[in-house]
């Protein structure tokens, strides 16, 4: 569960680009979805490899329907995508804890 899941992000530069504010929708290959914000303000500190932010996880649909958590994060810029548009690709190693209510 939760693995190989394809996601989308929106963010929001605050603070002259020293925090960012968004939301992700991932979806796994039956289409089920997960959605959650995230903020990188919010930071464990007894985990300092986690050191970009948290996501919230706020809904689910199908099998995810009912799910809520929290997801602690690092960011490892990848390379630029191909071609115009501004898109670019962030590889975030993350530790996960959630459940189903």
């Amino acid at each position: 569960m939760l693995d190989k899941m394809s996601g989308r992000c929106q963010a929001l530069s605050v603070k002259s680009g020293q925090n960012i504010d968004g939301a992700c929708v991932l979806a796994d290959a039956d289409g089920d979805m997960i959605f959650s914000t995230f903020d990188t303000r919010d930071l464990d500190k007894s985990q300092p490899d986690m050191n970009c932010g948290t996501h919230i996880i706020t809904e689910g649909t199908g099998k995810y329907k009912g799910i809520i958590g929290s997801e602690l994060f690092a960011c490892n810029a990848m390379p630029g995508l191909a071609g115009s548009g501004g898109h670019n690709v962030d590889g975030h190693p993350a530790h996960t804890s959630w459940e189903i209510k």
